[in-house]
């Protein structure tokens, strides 16, 4: 048998609640020694814990949409992420080709409504188009950061069922 693609495996994967990745913070003994979501926990340089910013936000988000599962919520992250490269490589080749920034605009809402821009709050789009480095960072950051919870919560639901599995 061939591999499956992962997002296909993934989505074959019993629908496990965000809220579950949420939980599983709780449930780690130490969240900073996992290989998956360790990196966005540590210590100061007085041995305090830390967590990265964006963090509370993500997991706050999870918890905020009952019926979310931990794929849709790793969907929602990927989509981000695409729609921020998306928009810098048009953007860039429409800057090359000397198109000025209210035509950049109008382009870009014609273009593609899932690049964020028709159905943003007005005002969005000049502020991105200011300074989309910033911008697109930020949303960047915060879907990778979805995107780990998400598969660690999907990970632990997979592991739960592979431990509770006979041998074959």
């Amino acid at each position: 048998m061939a591999d499956v693609p992962l997002l296909e495996r993934l989505a074959r994967l019993p629908p496990t609640p965000a809220a579950a990745a949420v939980a599983l913070l709780e449930h780690l003994p130490a969240p900073e020694k996992d290989p998956v979501i360790g990196p966005l926990f540590g210590q100061d340089d007085e041995g305090n814990a830390t967590v990265n910013a964006l963090v509370p936000a993500v997991l706050q988000h999870l918890q905020s949409k009952a019926d979310l599962t931990c794929y849709q919520a790793l969907l929602e992250g990927l989509t981000g992420v695409w729609n921020a490269a998306v928009r810098a490589a048009v953007v860039a080749r429409l800057r090359a080709s000397g198109l000025p920034p209210d035509d950049l605009l109008l382009r870009l809402q014609s273009l593609s409504p899932t690049l964020g821009f028709a159905s943003e709050k007005p005002g969005w789009a000049r502020d991105w188009l200011a300074d989309p480095f910033t911008q697109d960072a930020l949303l960047v950051q915060q879907c990778l950061v979805r995107v780990l919870f998400a598969l660690r919560g999907m990970a632990e639901a997979r592991a739960a069922e592979l431990s509770t599995q006979k041998g074959r």
